[in-house]
């Protein structure tokens, strides 16, 4: 790398993308009279590199995978106008199209710049058609660039940047009105169509991420069977390679197994179940046992589903059922006396549980245990009914230590609070207190609409 205006002895980091994390270090070298040589015995994997000055300043360029040497030359306080590439026919193709669209940029600017100021009707109607005739010149160049260099890296790279293209008439229904969904759902359908799922280079740009998280939060209704069927469908063509199939799956797993949105636990239960349980050869015998785990303590906790049998005893010893309590609601609070989380909140939960107790709501104050010394969480539990006042609670504890509590109900830190209907059905889990009011007007308002 030949650069003008770089300081000598700087030092300037050669790395590349991940997904859309920026950025993976592959080496460093010291700017010398403004040169930066970067040297290694294999050549570089193909994707999508930086070259790092500074957090704030760096420039990107693609490797094939099959160059045995690149020289990159510019000034850097003009990267893009002065920059020339030699040994890279990628990097002149991707420069060439910023370049143009640096251009037509600029012109599109001008035009907009007398549409918002003019208020001449000839004019503005001139300008509307130039505008136009960018847009569709633009349009014929990208599509051209693409068609000629199909075979490159490069043409992938501004193929997926494509929006697919759409029809420009929308067809009518049996009633007459056109049908107004139909856009959407073309759109939809077609969203993948320049992306290349068999290109493992594609990990290392930000685009196939993008394009992903893109699809699935404007694309995709937030419920748990649409998104699973979406899931599905993306999967299915992230197989085309293993290692994009194993990105993209690792990419919705970690989300929708850390999303706070109530109601999507079952998401992650099956891409478990389907993809990692079944289609996962990288993960070895103890990996595959701790998914097999996971959706085992978590599906038969989903939301929808009736809460696993739990029986707890009061502080007289006596069972007390869950399924044997009549309300319109029921809060199952698992908490630990000891819980500095669980002291503090108590006040509060004793203030909803009065402001809601005529509304239909119960709470099963369910104490988990530690130390299996029942005679002295018996002692220690009354101590914090007394303390902190909540004797009007349904207030009890597994005495008789019939219950794993992180293995039946994941409760891994208290308080955990799940929110279930008249039935049993589980609405919610994990849900903080001072959501609980919200989520049930909500809920409320959902059920009438039905009706």
């Amino acid at each position: 790398m030949k650069f003008k205006g770089i300081e000598t002895s700087k030092n300037v980091q050669l790395a590349h993308y991940y997904g859309n994390a920026q950025f993976l270090k592959v080496d460093s070298a010291k700017a010398e009279n403004g040169i930066i040589r970067f040297k290694g015995t294999q050549g570089l994997q193909g994707g999508m590199y930086v070259i790092v000055l500074s957090p704030s300043v760096y420039y990107d360029f693609l490797i094939s995978g099959t160059e045995p040497q690149i020289t990159i030359e510019a000034d850097t306080s003009d990267f893009l106008n002065t920059v020339k590439f030699t040994g890279s026919k990628e990097n002149e193709i991707l420069y060439n199209y910023r370049k143009y669209l640096a251009d037509k940029t600029k012109e599109a600017m001008e035009v907009q710049k007398v549409l918002r100021t003019s208020k001449e009707p000839l004019v503005l109607d001139e300008n509307k058609r130039k505008m136009k005739a960018m847009q569709e010149e633009v349009n014929a160049y990208i599509k051209n660039t693409v068609k000629t260099h199909q075979d490159t890296f490069a043409g992938k790279i501004i193929k997926i940047n494509m929006e697919p293209e759409l029809p420009t008439e929308v067809p009518l229904l049996p009633s007459g009105k056109k049908d107004s969904t139909f856009m959407y759902r073309t759109y939809k359908n077609k969203f993948f169509e320049n992306v290349d799922f068999s290109d493992e280079r594609m990990l290392r740009t930000p685009f196939i991420q993008n394009k992903v998280e893109k699809y699935f939060k404007d694309l995709v209704y937030q419920v748990t069977d649409s998104i699973t069927t979406d899931a599905d469908r993306v999967l299915r063509l992230a197989q085309k390679h293993k290692d994009v199939y194993r990105f993209v799956l690792w990419m919705m797993s970690n989300k929708y197994e850390n999303i706070n949105v109530i109601g999507l636990d079952g998401v992650f239960v099956h891409l478990a179940e389907n993809h990692y349980l079944k289609n996962a050869d990288w993960l070895d015998a103890t990996q595959k046992a701790k998914f097999q785990e996971r959706v085992d303590i978590l599906k038969p906790i989903i939301t929808g589903k009736v809460m696993p049998l739990l029986i707890l005893q009061d502080t007289l010893g006596r069972d007390v059922n869950l399924m044997d309590i009549k309300s319109k609601y029921t809060l199952v609070y698992f908490y630990r006396y000891d819980c500095g989380h669980c002291q503090d909140h108590a006040p509060d939960l004793m203030k909803f549980y009065e402001e809601n107790k005529d509304k239909g709501f119960a709470i099963y104050h369910a104490g988990t245990h530690e130390t299996g010394d029942m005679k002295e969480e018996l002692e220690k539990t009354k101590g914090f009914i007394k303390k902190y006042k909540t004797e009007k609670l349904i207030n009890v504890l597994d005495l008789k230590l019939r219950y794993d509590f992180r293995k039946r109900y994941d409760v891994y830190k208290t308080p955990t609070i799940f929110l279930l209907d008249s039935e049993k059905r589980i609405l919610a889990k994990s849900i903080p207190l001072e959501d609980v009011k919200g989520f049930v007007e909500f809920h409320e308002k959902k059920l009438a609409a039905k009706k």
